[in-house]
């Protein structure tokens, strides 16, 4: 959990620089501010709060519209700020966006009711189930991010109550030197548990990266039998919170290429129609990396 602090903490410190030198912007009262992120509205209250009540920065305001308008790309604002920070409060079902030396809450809602328990009376009742009703009995699963090409992949076997064990591992024999003729290889192995899953559609689920650790210590090297060993942080996991859990059948249609490009069975079809997913996806929110299961059977497994 140590690399999560140090983000928190530069997160901290980027705020309080925005803070100390923040320039005036057309004047939008709060319930008009709109900001769209990972495709999704959020929509401003009069609620301020300091940074602290919220997890760690997630990005910054790309562009703006004009007030009145809706956003359409992420990053879109349409009360300015190009440039001030946004945070995500997974635990509390909204963001803080840094707007007129202030942080404001915003919310998937319009009103920008929130409940005490972090989520909208609608959300309460209707859009996302909890863990009690997820359906993870086809886990385990084991799951690689790899590209195909080359001799690098991040293997994750993940287990049924959110827990995962896994290793990255990468190959360069043609990058030699004194005492390692025969290239350097670069690894980890890790650990770590995924929580706060709740379900979105009928073909994904949410879920939040709570804890990992990886070992050896990630720069640390040994050369063994002419080979540099080198230790890394786990490919795919370092950065991100976020992350989606796809179901077999999951329309294509509606995932983004990020997420694609590292599907194996993408450039199988032989010139068929696209296909809905024909394995368990894990999507990092953050990257758009993917982890792909086996291909399944109609079964499921």
């Amino acid at each position: 959990m140590g690399n999560y602090g140090s983000l928190c903490l530069a997160g901290v410190l980027l705020l309080l620089s925005v803070a100390g030198c923040s320039k005036k912007e057309p004047q939008v009262a709060p319930k008009d501010r709109i900001l769209m992120v990972h495709d999704t509205l959020y929509y401003g209250t009069e609620e301020t709060g300091l940074m602290g009540d919220a997890d760690c920065v997630e990005g910054e305001i790309q562009s703006t519209v004009e007030a009145g308008e809706i956003p359409t790309e992420n990053g879109q604002s349409n009360f300015g700020g190009v440039g001030n920070p946004y945070t995500f409060a997974y635990d509390q079902g909204g963001i803080m966006v840094f707007v007129d030396d202030a942080y404001f809450w915003f919310y998937k809602n319009a009103e920008g009711e929130q409940e005490k328990s972090g989520e909208t009376k609608e959300e309460q009742e209707n859009t996302e189930e909890t863990a009690e009703n997820v359906d993870l009995s086809m886990l385990p699963l084991n799951f690689v991010f790899a590209s195909g090409a080359g001799a690098w992949g991040t293997m994750i076997t993940l287990e049924a109550d959110g827990s995962f064990t896994g290793g990255y591992n990468d190959s360069d024999m043609g990058d030699t030197g004194e005492g390692y003729a025969h290239g350097k290889h670069y690894y980890c192995e890790f650990q770590g548990r995924f929580g706060n899953f709740r379900r979105i559609d009928e073909h994904t689920y949410g879920m939040a990266l709570e804890e990992l650790t990886y070992e050896p210590e990630a720069g640390t090297e040994e050369i063994r039998d002419e080979i540099l060993y080198v230790a890394s942080e786990p490919y795919g996991l370092e950065t991100g919170k976020e992350f989606l859990f796809y179901l077999p059948e999951t329309p294509v249609q509606g995932l983004s290429e990020e997420f694609l490009i590292w599907w194996p069975g993408r450039y199988a079809w032989e010139g068929e129609a696209e296909r809905p997913l024909a394995c368990y996806g894990i999507q990092n929110v953050e990257t758009g990396y993917g982890f792909f299961s086996d291909e399944v059977s109609e079964s499921g497994r």
